[in-house]
């Protein structure tokens, strides 16, 4: 038994007592003046004037008591609500987390394969998402699990993001895919903050200076390269 149980217990023991004890003084005196005369009356009469405030001493217990246990039952109530608030606020951030591994599963599918990349849709009009921006995507939503589940504060967040967007990489999808995301998520509370502070981290970030052809012609490459092996390994 909890501590809030022993003590309505003992509440409740008190108030059976109390209210014990003002029966008796009831009854005891009544069974006393049945065989009385005038005389004894009279005599039990000054008495019973006398103890009258003892009466009124148990009654004031009786009810004090009963009012005391009526308090601290609804604070155990009050407590057990909001243990059960607690619980079903676990409960849902448990399983946001978890459909948010399904998403990264999604992703790194996606990621991993060539034919499952094709079926997202463009992330900007004319321009198909690709390995890398899906991995940017993940990156970026880590910061905001990490957020949501307090693993991470306000400002290491947004630390994290204006580190994050000094990548090109991370700054070109953010570009890219800010509208779309804001197309899909507005309107939820958690989506639209994590939005906003987003979007500080690439307002205040200098745009990085743009590929130079070389750096092109290797990614370019790179990239063949690795569809022509995706393309191998199905045959």
């Amino acid at each position: 038994m909890n501590r809030g149980g022993v003590r309505s217990a003992a509440v409740g023991a008190g108030v059976v007592l109390g209210v014990a004890a003002v029966a008796a003084s009831l009854a005891i005196p009544a069974l006393l003046l049945l065989g009385a005369d005038d005389r004894t009356l009279d005599r039990w009469s000054k008495i019973g004037e006398a103890v009258a405030p003892v009466g009124v001493f148990f009654s004031g217990v009786a009810f004090i008591g009963i009012a005391l246990t009526l308090f601290l039952q609804r604070r155990d109530l009050q407590n057990q609500r909001s243990q059960l608030d607690l619980a079903m606020e676990d409960q849902r951030r448990s399983s946001e987390i978890s459909l948010r591994q399904i998403h990264t599963d999604i992703v790194k599918m996606a990621i991993d394969d060539d034919e499952l990349l094709g079926v997202w849709p463009e992330v900007y009009p004319g321009s198909r998402e690709t390995r890398k921006d899906h991995y940017c995507n993940l990156v970026l939503n880590l910061q905001k699990v990490a957020y949501e589940t307090q693993t991470i504060e306000l400002d290491e967040l947004r630390g994290a993001l204006r580190h994050l967007m000094t990548s090109r990489d991370i700054y070109t999808f953010w570009a890219k895919a800010r509208a779309a995301r804001a197309a899909v998520t507005g309107g939820d509370e958690a989506e639209d903050f994590f939005t906003a502070e987003a979007d500080a981290a690439f307002a205040a970030t200098r745009p990085p200076s743009p590929q130079g052809l070389a750096a092109v012609l290797v990614n370019a490459i790179a990239q063949w390269r690795r569809e022509r092996t995706t393309v191998l390994r199905r045959g």
